[in-house]
């Protein structure tokens, strides 16, 4: 009796532990750290511009960074002016184009850290309709860790960041409706900052050139 009691309550330690370690994989939204916002950039030289650096850390429910997490950031629902290349040019940045604007993912490093740097920009015509706040909704290993706002410095998707892009955020400023493309510090509102933030992306060289082909 006393072999088949051991047995059995190794059985049962092995199961807690093994449903223990599944659950250590599964990434935590609450304690993740995933970003307010983040915004759309150009390119130069085939680089895409550093001010588009979004960090990403996936954490489980013991705050244990998850090596190798599938991070998938899904734009479908920030219609209808958002929009992703089809094709990116930073490092371990991919783009898929389902639905009606498309995904852009990456996987987590050993510190369960992912860096994606995501060429794109609005479709803005002057004053056009735009998408709200948080708009993307992010996910990890198919978790869903939280909705997050899209900025685009690249305005009108065409010739880069230039004047022409702070002509059309302007009205975005002044007309007391929100857009998510012009809120670039995510504040929930379109001020002086996110201006400032532009005029930087337009004078700092590094988003000279927009994507030659967009998901949609």
């Amino acid at each position: 009796m006393t072999g088949l009691l051991r047995k059995a309550m190794l059985l049962a330690c092995s199961g807690v532990l093994a449903a223990s370690s599944a659950m250590a994989a599964v990434p935590s939204p609450a304690d993740s750290s995933v970003p307010c916002g983040l915004n759309l950039v150009g390119s130069t030289g085939g680089v895409a511009d550093v001010r588009g650096d979004l960090t990403i850390i996936i954490r489980d429910l013991a705050l244990t960074p998850i090596a190798g997490s599938s991070v998938v950031i899904n734009f479908n629902a920030c219609t209808p002016d958002i929009r992703v290349c089809s094709v990116q040019p930073a490092a371990g940045v991919t783009a898929s184009c389902p639905g009606t604007v498309g995904e852009i993912s990456g996987v987590t490093d050993g510190s369960g850290t992912v860096v994606l740097r995501i060429v794109g920009g609005a479709n803005n015509i002057g004053g056009s309709a735009a998408a709200g706040f948080k708009c993307a909704t992010v996910y990890a290993d198919g978790v869903n860790m939280g909705t997050i706002n899209v900025g685009a410095f690249d305005q009108n998707g065409g010739g880069g960041v230039n004047p022409t892009d702070i002509s059309l955020f302007l009205p975005d400023s002044f007309d007391g409706d929100f857009e998510g493309r012009s809120d670039y510090n995510c504040s929930n509102t379109v001020n002086p900052t996110d201006l400032s933030l532009l005029l930087g992306a337009s004078l700092g060289g590094g988003s000279g050139s927009s994507c030659g082909a967009y998901c949609h």
